[in-house]
């Protein structure tokens, strides 16, 4: 599960002079390293597949994406492109169709009509800091839950956000239009990317600023016809922690069972 994420290219645009300019043979961008490492594990931990964890925690998760998703646009694919590529994600992971519906049902019913998007900053394990997204009619309860878990890996709940910057993430492919992967790159970079990643398989993230998430994911749907797998809000650290393997492990593990809570999204977290 931990092993690294190869293949990996990053485009910083503000560092580089000829970012506009990749379709008149400034190639060489794409031989840059991604140095921020705030993607290390996304791949790895939002790609669990059967093999990696069993099949009832990952329709939790992928149930968890619907629900925020359909909570903060609406349920209509046609006007809520996070939701659609959130469905998408769960219907490639054979999640069957009643667990999709009753997801969003939720989002939608009496329950949940005045439950709120909050969220919350603390120090994790190995002073690691960590950022908690979370859905819930209750904060109290939440506050209380996270923090017994903070506790549990000898943190706490503590400002940390100025170590995180709020962000846009994208991961698509070339869909029918068989593009290569430099033309994909080129294709993101002028729809307003600021920071790009090949995933391997085929695949590209993107990193953009927050504000531009929907515009983006539009102009490569729409106008370049590519297939939009993932779309979200994230928080991407601008200080990082180092930690060793082991360390790494039991970060994950903690991590994973921070999100196992019923009212927790997603948890981000700045190991380098």
């Amino acid at each position: 599960m931990l092993s690294r994420i190869s293949q990996s290219i990053s485009v910083q645009l503000s560092s580089v002079p000829c970012a506009g300019r990749l379709s008149n043979g400034c190639t060489g961008l794409l031989q840059l390293k991604r140095h921020s490492g705030h993607s290390r594990w996304s791949k790895i931990r939002r790609s669990k597949g059967v093999s990696d964890v069993r099949k009832g925690q990952l329709f939790a998760t992928l149930s968890k994406d619907i629900l925020h998703a359909a909570k903060e646009g609406g349920s209509d694919v046609k006007f809520n492109l996070r939701l659609a590529t959130a469905i998408r994600q769960a219907k490639q992971a054979d999640m069957p169709k009643e667990n999709i519906e009753r997801a969003i049902k939720r989002a939608t019913s009496k329950e949940y009509s005045n439950a709120e998007q909050l969220v919350y900053e603390g120090l994790g394990l190995h002073g690691a800091a960590l950022i908690v997204e979370c859905l819930t009619d209750n904060k109290n309860r939440t506050v209380h839950s996270l923090r017994s878990k903070f506790n549990h890996m000898g943190g706490s709940m503590t400002p940390v956000g100025y170590m995180f910057d709020k962000k846009g993430r994208i991961w698509f492919a070339c869909g029918s239009t068989k593009d290569s992967m430099d033309k994909m790159m080129e294709n993101a970079i002028e729809a307003g990317a600021e920071d790009i990643a090949d995933l391997g398989e085929g695949k590209v993230e993107i990193i953009c600023g927050f504000s531009s998430l929907q515009a983006i994911t539009k102009l490569l749907t729409e106008n370049n016809k590519y297939v939009v797998e993932l779309m979200e809000g994230t928080y991407v650290p601008n200080t990082t922690v180092a930690l060793n393997d082991e360390q790494a492990t039991e970060l994950e593990t903690a991590v994973n069972d921070m999100e196992s809570l019923d009212d927790v999204i997603k948890v981000h977290w700045n190991m380098a």
